[in-house]
């Protein structure tokens, strides 16, 4: 009897334990105003919708929707969800929601309004928060070596590291083991380096690479920013949930709030959506139709998919908001090129092209041309030829110019900052390469560069200077071969060789490019090469499992084109001081030694500056006590003294 009385004591203990308390049932609950106001013949609708939007914050125990005298609603709505995190998801990701152009949700915590309704009558002045600096995301950018950043992973580890690249080496700026689990990426603007891990992604950024977000998707396989950086997109195979299927999560990259989800199936490419240069858009094919969404209400152009049968592909132009995309023929229907405006949809020009077999769109950096390289079928013949549709974007009426290439086309390339692009054409391991420029006609540029182990053009991001690389291929032995094309032929400046090289990155300057050799089925010569753009190595380095290379971008620069032309003009007063620099951080002065002459010199300039200052108030002090205009007489002396002796002998002749 004793031991069932103290049983049934223990379960009603244990029952009354987990009972809800009024304080924490209380923050689950949030109140939704601004609901639209229907009769009750329509609520079943309404409440679907209603939850449809919530329910993507959390898991909904219950809800109700109060009518009045009338049966209809009252415009309000309370939801219950789980715990308290979600519902303050809810508050922040639906507060402001616009339902259509009549209803805007207010969202609050019941909470809240007995915290309103107690508000004491007499009012209390509130206490200041402490100032909390934010973290100067563009703190890299005021090194006053101007060095480029670099991240590199490797090892079994995953050891990351962020490098600042100088003129002879690079020296390191952060680095970490277990900083991520498969690889990293910059933001556009380099403004952050994100991280991945089984739990999602972490951002890191400042003087000392602080977490500064995290976007908790699990089991994330690709990621992205926007252009603006202001969005970041992850995906991964697994759902979130059974109860959410959704996949896709646009996120905002400050807040690390949850804008709109998506479900899709598995993919097998990326990326998934394509942006807008601005990141005021992105766009992407669904079936026979192009949907374009704009931000930040993530919602679709004008509430509506754009139709467009037999779409294949699209690319947004580099610096408007222009869209080009390609449709297949079918049957008497040819096939068709539009470049089309956004938001307004309306076609700037379009084309169309029979015997189409594939389509490729280049745009031009500055919007200026758009190439179009086409493989069309010759009929009755298994061969095919590659024709070039040059689209002048500036001009009037955007007049349409074509070539043809009778060999095969490997790739086209254009150069970043002028009306120039280069082909590779033939077949693996006999590949030629010719230059061309726009002008009144297209013209080339000198002869065609013939027998050349390359599969790959890298152009400087400054234009003008690029790189000939045979990428992937161990039948091309490493060759690299800078080469300039500003003048009326190309000059080659000089020819490398990297062993088993598989990617070649320019720094955002174009003063370095590196050519890498990553870890992909071989263990063979892992590691990196530092060039300067004129081919020369500049250093060397050699890591066991290495993984990754990335330059860090640099944001577009401030300065005017007037501010630009007065920098080149005065390029030789610039070029001594970064000559004496350089010749310093090649001395055999440690750059530890460096940096403490440098910290000495600017404490003494502060000193000086604070004493002149000084000297000026004792100025005007010394001028009012005065009654007579007294005119003072400055002596100039100069003093000398031993510094070092270096006696060399003199030359045998």
């Amino acid at each position: 009897k004793q031991w069932y009385q103290r049983r049934v004591a223990i379960t009603a203990g244990d029952i009354l334990d987990k009972r809800p308390r009024a304080n924490e049932t209380i923050e689950n609950v949030v109140i939704v105003d601004n609901i639209p106001v229907t009769d009750s013949s329509k609520l079943v609708k309404l409440t679907n919708v209603l939850l449809k939007i919530f329910s993507k914050c959390g898991k909904v125990d219950s809800h109700h929707i109060p009518l009045d005298e009338n049966n209809k609603t009252k415009g309000f709505m309370f939801i219950v969800y789980k715990n308290g995190q979600e519902a303050t998801n809810a508050i922040s990701s639906c507060n402001g929601y616009k339902l259509d152009k009549n209803h805007c949700f207010a969202v609050n915590r019941l909470s809240d309004f007995e915290h309103c309704m107690s508000i004491p009558e007499k009012w209390e002045e509130p206490k200041p928060e402490p100032y909390k600096p934010q973290v100067n995301l563009k703190s890299w950018l005021c090194d006053p070596e101007c060095f480029d950043q670099f991240a590199i992973v490797h090892g079994k580890n995953r050891n990351t590291a962020v490098h600042a690249c100088g003129p002879n080496q690079s020296f390191p700026v952060q680095q970490r083991e277990f900083w991520t689990e498969s690889h990293v990426k910059f933001s556009p603007k380099g403004s952050y380096l994100a991280t991945c891990h089984k739990q999602g992604i972490a951002l890191w950024g400042g003087p000392d690479f602080s977490k500064v977000g995290r976007f908790n998707h699990h089991n994330v396989t690709y990621f992205q920013f926007s252009p603006c950086e202001r969005y970041f997109v992850t995906y991964s195979k697994t759902s979130l949930s059974p109860e959410d299927p959704q996949n896709l999560i646009i996120w905002e990259t400050r807040s690390c709030l949850n804008k709109r989800a998506f479900s899709l199936p598995v993919l097998n490419y990326w990326p998934y959506f394509k942006w807008s240069h601005d990141g005021q858009y992105f766009a992407t094919i669904t079936g026979d139709n192009l949907s374009i969404y704009s931000t930040p209400s993530m919602k679709l152009l004008d509430n509506k998919k754009i139709s467009v049968q037999n779409i294949r592909d699209f690319s947004w132009c580099p610096c408007e908001n222009w869209i080009a995309y390609w449709q297949s023929e079918n049957k008497d229907i040819p096939a068709r090129v539009t470049i089309m405006s956004v938001p307004h949809c309306e076609p700037l020009s379009a084309k169309n092209l029979f015997n189409v077999s594939n389509i490729e769109i280049f745009w031009q950096n500055s919007g200026n041309y758009l190439a179009v390289k086409v493989d069309r079928t010759i009929k009755n013949k298994k061969e095919s030829e590659n024709v070039f549709e040059i689209f002048r974007l500036r001009e009037k009426d955007i007049p349409v110019e074509n070539f043809e290439i009778k060999s095969k086309v490997m790739s086209l390339s254009w150069d970043p900052k002028g009306p120039r692009f280069a082909v590779i054409q033939g077949e693996q391991g006999r590949t030629d390469v010719s230059f061309f420029k726009i002008g009144e006609k297209i013209l080339p540029i000198g002869k065609t560069l013939t027998n050349k182990k390359c599969n790959c053009i890298k152009w400087s991001p400054l234009g003008q200077y690029c790189v000939l690389a045979g990428l992937n291929n161990i039948s091309f032995d490493g060759v690299l071969e800078f080469w300039d094309i500003g003048g009326d032929a190309p000059t080659l400046m000089n020819e490398a060789s990297h062993f088993m090289v598989t990617n070649i990155a320019w720094d955002p300057t174009g003063r370095y490019v590196c050519s890498s050799n990553t870890y992909g089925g071989h263990s063979v010569e892992n590691g990196y090469n530092m060039w300067n753009f004129q081919g020369s190595k500049v250093f060397e380095a050699s890591l066991e499992g290495f993984i990754q290379f990335q330059w860090r971008p640099r944001p577009p620069t401030l300065l005017r084109e007037k501010d630009i032309k007065d920098v080149k003009k005065n390029m030789k007063s610039y070029t001594r001081d970064f000559e004496i620099k350089d010749k310093l951080s090649q001395s055999k002065a440690s750059k530890e030694l460096i940096e403490k002459r440098r910290a000495v010199y600017d404490e003494f300039m502060t000193y000086r500056r604070k004493k002149e200052k000084d000297l000026e108030v004792l100025k005007l002090q010394y001028s009012e006590l005065r009654t007579e205009v007294v005119e003072e007489e400055y002596v100039e002396e100069t003093v000398e003294f031993f510094m070092k002796e270096e006696v060399e002998p003199a030359s045998k002749e």
